[in-house]
């Protein structure tokens, strides 16, 4: 089972929140935010108890939580629903991540996948790549941000932020920061 957490205590963002299919709010506890992929829910806690809530994918739009923001999307017209961190908003494009579940349990391999959508949720483009230090995975890695600032160019913010990780010079690995503490950045001006 794999297991997605964060800790949002640095985080500045002031309303940590469920936004539900219904359009109701539900306001959570910053420092207690689980995603299960495996079986497609969220764990919290709201903020006045201990006790661990869940909601399922298919009842909630997106989740707010610090600088963070993780929405459930269908892709492609697919039935299937799944969770993704948003990195990026504009217009007409959105950038998404996730990492795959490895079927090796001992590996300390990580998988990840971005997708870049256009304005209905259809994919435009999209990378795979892990954190291997192999040649091979070092070139897929290498391949990240001139993938993204070529869609997202016009996102400032954006590419100042991925730009402080490329480095090329320790095999591509600093990237993976980029991914690991995810930042909603909205470009929709």
């Amino acid at each position: 089972m794999l297991f997605l957490s964060m800790n949002a205590f640095s985080m500045p963002f002031s309303e940590n929140f469920i936004l539900t299919n219904d359009g109701s709010k539900i306001n959570i506890k910053a420092n207690f935010f689980r995603i299960d992929n495996t079986e497609k829910i969220v764990l919290y806690k709201l903020p006045n108890s201990d006790a661990e809530s869940r909601i399922k994918f298919k009842d909630f739009n997106y989740i707010h939580i610090g600088t963070t923001k993780f929405k459930t999307y269908k892709l492609n017209n697919s039935k299937e629903i799944n969770g993704y961190f948003v990195l990026s908003e504009t217009p007409s494009k959105t950038l998404i991540f996730t990492t795959k579940q490895n079927d090796d349990e001992e590996s300390s391999k990580i998988n990840y996948v971005f997708y870049v959508l256009d304005s209905n949720n259809n994919i435009l483009d999209g990378l795979e790549f892990d954190n291997l230090k192999s040649t091979k995975s070092t070139a897929v890695r290498g391949d990240i941000f001139p993938k993204i600032q070529f869609y997202f160019k016009g996102c400032e913010q954006l590419i100042a932020r991925i730009e402080s990780y490329d480095n090329v010079n320790n095999q591509n690995m600093s990237i993976l920061d980029f991914f690991d503490s995810p930042v909603y950045i909205e470009c929709l001006k």
